[in-house]
């Protein structure tokens, strides 16, 4: 175990862990998948992390303005990252190295600390938490009517500041407990989102006739519109900071060669089906009620005011705002971790999760509770889109050439062409983001 965070767990829990695994390898396939869904941790995480505010507002938006024609789009674009966090699963448990530092002598600093880890990361992390706080301290305030007082964000940021700090602080403490206090939480808020859009998706009624047409048939609308909603949903879905975060959490978790197994589920049945299902329910909600009447709000806040008279009861209305709730409390506590883990290995410090050092890069994004009373710092969005296209471009390149690195793997490298050819369907998406954006910023396009 090179991971500091790692070694925080007692050796004897990790080999009870790799016990449970080897036994459940001959095990029936409802035992396995039972005691793998209860050991997996960093994919969970993960999706809880991808499943943020800007991914659930163009989901409602999708919803309301196509109905269910873009459904298809969220399997493609989580699809195409399964190939890359597949890479991120090799480096952990066959590599056993931290993948920064590996850039850092192989590419250079500028792509292994500045590109992976302070700006497709930690900066990430500082910035898109803005959109977090926003949502979250607006969902709390509209919850508190329902409760007979009210509880405006200029106040209640400091409940959501607080909840989620500790969250954070609890990550890699108490050995290994704290660490699956988190995963717990997050599992546990995914969860939520399920059963809570679930429910309401129930009470307002699907079409299954075009739900099915939009989840296999691609369309998009003509035009700059049907660009803009491809690359938005193909960027909202895997980048570098869902590349960096598993691959250090499953670090964080003592993951070796026994445990690959385990990390394929967890990328499947914690990350991909989870970002799937929910933007699946997200969407019907709102194709299921705004998009029949035309409404299309710009925002989340509004999108969601725009719902509630549509659902009727309101212990529907409560259940949805809770649901929603969980969105970005789980996406601010894995991003704040993420860029933790970035900034400590971008500065070549070990991280020491009980360290004062630890504990000002993991709550940096909190300065995010100005969003209470500013939600868009709008020139620090566009600024850090155009680094994070950048970002998911050169980084995804040079995860593509670790991956069939001979000196670096071995026998270990890829060896599979469909493998290849994913990654670089996925880089070579991204570089298209990244040059639309660009030309859309100066007028080109």
């Amino acid at each position: 175990m090179n991971y500091p965070i790692a070694r925080k767990i007692p050796r004897a829990v990790l080999d009870a862990e790799a016990d449970r695994l080897a036994a459940l390898a001959g095990a029936p396939l409802h035992r396995k998948l039972g005691g793998y869904a209860r050991l997996a941790g960093p994919g969970f995480m993960g999706a809880a992390l991808t499943l943020g505010a800007g991914t659930l507002t163009s989901s409602m938006l999708s919803g309301a303005t196509f109905g269910y024609r873009t459904l298809w789009l969220i399997w493609l674009s989580a699809g195409l990252g399964l190939f890359m966090m597949a890479a991120m699963a090799r480096f952990t448990c066959r590599g056993g190295f931290r993948v920064i530092p590996v850039q850092n002598r192989r590419h250079s600093w500028v792509i292994g600390s500045l590109m992976t880890g302070l700006v497709g990361t930690a900066a990430v992390a500082v910035i898109f938490n803005f959109g977090q706080v926003a949502l979250g301290t607006h969902l709390i305030e509209s919850l508190a009517p329902f409760a007979g007082f009210a509880f405006p964000a200029e106040y209640n940021w400091l409940l959501y500041c607080g909840v989620t700090s500790a969250l954070i602080l609890s990550y890699g403490r108490r050995g290994g407990r704290g660490t699956r206090l988190v995963e717990a939480v997050m599992k546990g808020g995914i969860a939520v989102m399920i059963l809570a859009f679930g429910a309401v998706l129930l009470l307002v009624g699907v079409d299954w006739g075009a739900a099915g047409r939009g989840f296999f048939i691609p369309w998009l609308p003509g035009g700059g519109e049907g660009l803009d909603l491809f690359i938005a949903s193909s960027a909202a879905a895997v980048g570098v900071m869902d590349w960096v975060f598993f691959h250090y959490a499953g670090l964080g978790r003592g993951w070796g060669r026994r445990h690959e197994s385990l990390a394929r589920f967890d990328l499947i049945a914690g990350l991909f089906l989870p970002f799937v299902v929910i933007n699946f329910l997200m969407i019907g909600v709102f194709a299921a009620t705004l998009f029949p009447q035309g409404i299309t709000p710009d925002s989340a806040p509004e999108l969601a005011a725009a719902l509630m008279p549509l659902l009727g009861p309101t212990w529907s209305q409560i259940l949805f705002y809770a649901g929603f709730l969980a969105v970005p409390i789980t996406t601010t506590v894995g991003m704040s971790l993420a860029g933790a883990m970035a900034i400590h290995e971008a500065f070549g410090w070990e991280p020491d999760t009980s360290s004062w050092r630890w504990k000002v890069s993991a709550l940096l994004p909190q300065v995010a509770f100005l969003a209470a009373w500013n939600a868009r710092p709008v020139w620090l969005v566009i600024a850090i889109a155009a680094f994070l296209s950048l970002a998911n471009n050169v980084v995804g390149w040079s995860m593509y050439l670790l991956l069939n690195d001979r000196e670096l793997l071995g026998a270990d490298r890829c060896r599979s062409y469909l493998w290849n050819l994913g990654i670089l369907l996925q880089v070579t998406l991204l570089n298209a983001i990244a040059v639309t954006y660009v030309f859309n910023r100066l007028g080109w396009w």
